[in-house]
């Protein structure tokens, strides 16, 4: 009973420490701490909206606006919000201190292995007191609970949590690793899942992007300033009928299409059919296409022009919900290791969708639309503006005469040696 005695006023201490440190801070509270419009971004108090009675926050004044145009695509984010807060405000103060406990607990190493060892050394000993002399479990637990074995259990314990803590460090560093070569700042810019930047033109089913070059060079044309290619998006059904607003429709038969078109005076050598063969179409944002995250959605380019033109049409249907239809969907390049094995796919860019279908047609509100994802890792956020980088005004074309040879100019180089 003496280190029984001895042992309980160091679990009390523990146990007092960690439910001092895990005390939540006094903050405000609020319905929601994610924007239902860009759900990668936090909700802030300053931008607010009523609803049904109910305050819904926002991450800026953009978001609100689109909000209170049309607040129905977004009730099903703001009502998972609002299950959330319920499971949250349902728990009884006991079980809030225990998770709070314990979370903070297991993250500080050593700490959890510790508070467990406290506890077993606990029953052991309890356990030796309780089970009659001369019975093998009880001489077990009395040698079990002499400060040489409850020593030795702990350095085994601490060892322990220092493998695996050195283990999951290597395998983190080596995911940390792989993720900055296939996409560099493109979850630090775009979060996760990955969501382009909001349109700022009015609603539309039919629109054309301009792509710019992404080398900057006084030796090129206009600086490096040129169109590399353009994007056609649309919708329409399986026979390849385009789809508007007062065409009839069902979420059975509908699909988003981007074609692809090649600019003149552009390297040819991206877009080449071994190249333009690595080019696939995914829902999927996972970060390790391919190895990880397994693509089961893939749909390829088809080339209806030689080295000039290409096609997709990717089936709206698993986004279909009552009567909406809202996702996004990400073209994505395979990438390889130096010696040629498959590592994943770079996001380059994302297709977003908000339809809403009333009476078998689609509302006036419905909108289509694309954003970069991806940008040459050698140059800064401000060297390229998004508008040279991927546009719907136009960006001018390359009218030199004189073709580009040189590969470290054209970005052949970089991207041969996967620098790009």
């Amino acid at each position: 009973m003496l280190y029984a005695k001895k042992t309980i006023p160091i679990v009390e201490f523990i146990t007092i420490c960690f439910l001092s440190a895990s005390a939540p801070l006094s903050a405000t509270v609020i319905n929601n701490t994610r924007c239902p419009i860009e759900p990668t971004e936090l909700a802030v108090s300053k931008y607010k909206s009523n609803y049904e009675g109910n305050t819904i926050y926002f991450c800026c004044k953009d978001c609100v606006s689109i909000f209170d145009s049309n607040p129905k695509p977004y009730l099903k984010i703001i009502a998972e919000f609002d299950k959330q807060n319920t499971s949250q405000k349902n728990k009884s103060a006991l079980q809030k201190t225990f998770d709070d406990t314990w979370n903070t607990a297991f993250s500080f190493p050593g700490i959890s292995i510790l508070l467990i060892s406290c506890i077993g050394i606990l029953l052991i000993r309890f356990a030796s007191l309780k089970l009659p002399n001369s019975s093998l479990s009880s001489k077990c637990a009395r040698t079990l609970s002499t400060p040489r074995s409850i020593q030795l259990i702990i350095i085994c314990c601490l060892a322990a949590e220092a493998l695996h803590a050195h283990l999951s460090h290597k395998i983190n560093a080596k995911d940390t690793e792989l993720e900055n070569q296939l996409h560099s700042t493109t979850f630090l810019e775009y979060g996760a899942p990955l969501i382009p930047s909001l349109p700022k033109g009015d609603p539309s089913l039919q629109s054309k992007y301009y792509r710019g070059n992404d080398e900057r060079n006084p030796n090129l044309y206009n600086g490096g300033n040129y169109r590399t290619s353009e994007f056609y998006i649309d919708l329409c059904n399986n026979e390849g009928q385009s789809v508007n607003y007062d065409s009839q429709v069902s979420a059975e038969n509908l699909f988003i299409r981007v074609a692809i078109k090649r600019s003149p005076n552009t390297a040819e050598y991206f877009w080449k059919k071994e190249r333009m063969n690595g080019i696939y179409v995914t829902k999927n944002s996972g970060k390790f296409h391919w190895t990880k995250d397994k693509i089961t959605d893939s749909v390829k380019l088809i080339e209806t022009e030689h080295e000039k033109s290409w096609e997709f049409r990717y089936p709206l249907i698993d986004f279909h919900i009552d009567n909406h239809i809202k996702g996004i969907i990400y073209l994505c390049e395979k990438r390889k290791s130096d010696n040629g094995n498959l590592i994943g796919g770079r996001f380059h860019y994302a297709f977003q969708f908000n339809l809403e279908i009333n009476e078998d047609r689609l509302d006036p509100m419905s909108d289509v639309w694309m954003g970069p994802l991806y940008r040459k890792r050698s140059l800064r956020i401000w060297e390229i503006p998004e508008n040279e980088w991927l546009s719907s005004v136009p960006i001018p074309e390359n009218q030199s005469k004189i073709p580009i040879k040189n590969p470290t100019l054209l970005g052949i180089k970089d991207y041969e040696e996967n620098t790009n």
